[in-house]
């Protein structure tokens, strides 16, 4: 039994539609599984930098802990304070500046000006 060349041309439109129907199914498929996927990766990344920043804050956190039992004493106290410049009654601060940082008191002469005491010759 042989099939009729317009029967034959039905059935590559068939197998067409039908191919075509299969590729949609799998994309949207694919999409539907590709979502997801995705945004687990982005909330993984995001969970990370969170896990980061809370150990950098918790070691900040404990540096200010240990800043704070410091000076909870006299002596940390005190060492704080004279940090930020403050003197005990009595005490003179002196600063001492570096030779490059100095102005000189007056310039010095470019020349040896004429004394008017001594004669000239």
């Amino acid at each position: 039994m042989r099939v009729s060349s317009r029967r034959r041309r039905g059935l590559r439109v068939e197998y067409r539609v039908l191919k075509a129907a299969v590729l949609l199914v799998l994309l949207l498929g694919a999409t539907k599984l590709w979502g997801p996927l995705a945004t687990d990766r982005r909330q993984q990344d995001e969970l990370t930098k969170l896990h980061l920043e809370k150990a950098t804050l918790l070691a900040e956190h404990n540096r200010l802990q240990e800043y704070k039992r410091k000076l909870a004493s006299d002596t940390g106290f005190e060492a704080a304070a004279r940090r930020l410049g403050y003197l005990r009654d009595g005490e003179r601060r002196l600063v001492f500046i570096p030779r490059s940082e100095q102005k000189p008191s007056s310039p010095a002469p470019a020349d040896k000006e004429k004394d008017p005491k001594k004669p000239s010759h």
